[in-house]
């Protein structure tokens, strides 16, 4: 079900899966014919994650728009704040969101790596940084649908710190291993496996901050509805 300007349009969940299945196997063909003219391997992986990347954080958003709204998720007939990360987590859904993405995923990626004759090998090796997009963008996504004046107050503030974050742990575990242990800190540095598996962690980490971040401006959003609700009733 979707709202546009006031009014409801139905569509069935059916068609969506399938639109979004049609959607994913061309943007992967796309991308798998635009870094099959690449020759270098290395580069044409590291154009292939980043293009995927991409797709997932699109697909988390069809996800969150058409076929898990805000208004179906479990959070919406919560009584009060959630009382724990694990809570929050749990009724908005989040495993059945980032399962939604995977699924629709799966056929432009796959497409992709045969097109773009991209190595399956190297391909796995990125797939948790890809999955953690879907958990940051799935997140993030639902604290805004859920507190709009959320995203007025905290958008820059947390694209700033959390870029600058990521940016200065990212400089200091590249400092770390190539001083403590030269071959780690050279694979990471100058293959594309290894700018892949550094940013699966740095990810995690970014998930970890978006989740605190969203979970604590929720919190402090329904207990201000809930007190509103319990002096209006006085």
């Amino acid at each position: 079900m979707k709202v546009v300007e006031g009014k409801r349009i139905s569509l069935s969940p059916l068609l969506l899966v399938f639109l979004g299945l049609l959607l994913s196997a061309a943007g992967g063909f796309l991308a798998g014919d635009f870094v099959s003219h690449i020759s270098d391997v290395e580069i044409r992986f590291g154009w292939w994650w980043k293009l995927s990347g991409l797709g997932f954080f699109l697909a988390s958003h069809y996800v969150s728009e058409f076929l898990l709204p805000v208004e179906s998720l479990p959070i919406k007939n919560l009584a009060g704040p959630p009382r724990s990360r694990v809570e929050f987590l749990k009724h908005i859904a989040l495993a059945k969101q980032v399962l939604f993405v995977c699924a629709l995923m799966l056929p432009g990626l796959t497409i992709s790596i045969v097109v773009g004759g991209v190595p399956a090998v190297s391909a796995v090796s990125c797939l948790p940084a890809m999955v953690t997009v879907a958990l940051m963008a799935c997140t993030w996504g639902t604290a805004v649908d859920l507190n709009p004046t959320f995203a007025e107050k905290a958008w820059g503030c947390v694209l700033i710190i959390g870029g600058l974050g990521i940016v200065f742990l990212s400089g200091m575990l590249i400092l770390i291993f190539t001083l403590a242990i030269p071959e780690v800190g050279n694979f990471v540095c100058e293959t594309e496996a290894g700018n892949a598996i550094l940013l699966s962690l740095l990810m995690g980490a970014g998930f970890l901050y978006f989740l605190e971040v969203s979970y604590r401006s929720l919190r402090k959003s329904l207990a201000e509805t809930n007190d509103q609700q319990r002096l209006g009733g006085i």
